[in-house]
């Protein structure tokens, strides 16, 4: 199962996800508390490229960071959970340089995002 969240710009708090992600993620939480067996929750976390990467790689490891803590505190174990940031190196979108800033940023936004893989078994409906 598979589950991603997206951030607002140069964000990573649990007040910065943006519009659904937290209906989104409470949803993940629910279809997990009904696996048989879990073995593991990876949340890896992304940045578009504006910054420098050591920037943003610990903007993906904060963004990844609040996931985790999120899906914690709705019941998901947090001994099954790791949290990791991959910066800016997984795109999903590329964007034309000649975009204005507010353009490009717009552009960008789904490569800041939460990815999560989730590990078990279980009936999900």
């Amino acid at each position: 199962m598979n589950g991603d969240a997206l951030f607002a710009f140069n964000r990573s708090g649990a007040g910065d996800l943006l519009s659904g992600a937290r209906g989104e993620l409470d949803n993940l939480a629910g279809r997990i508390s009904k696996f048989d067996r879990l073995s593991s929750v990876v949340v890896v976390g992304h940045t578009d490229y504006i910054g420098s990467d050591d920037y943003n790689q610990a903007l993906s490891q904060r963004r990844a960071q609040t996931v985790a803590n999120y899906l914690s505190s709705r019941g998901v174990p947090a001994s099954v959970i790791s949290a990791q940031g991959a910066g800016e190196s997984q795109p999903v979108v590329q964007c034309s340089e000649k975009l204005g800033r507010k353009e490009l940023i717009a552009c960008l936004q789904p490569n800041r995002r939460v990815e999560i893989q989730v590990t078990g078994s279980g009936v999900l409906n």
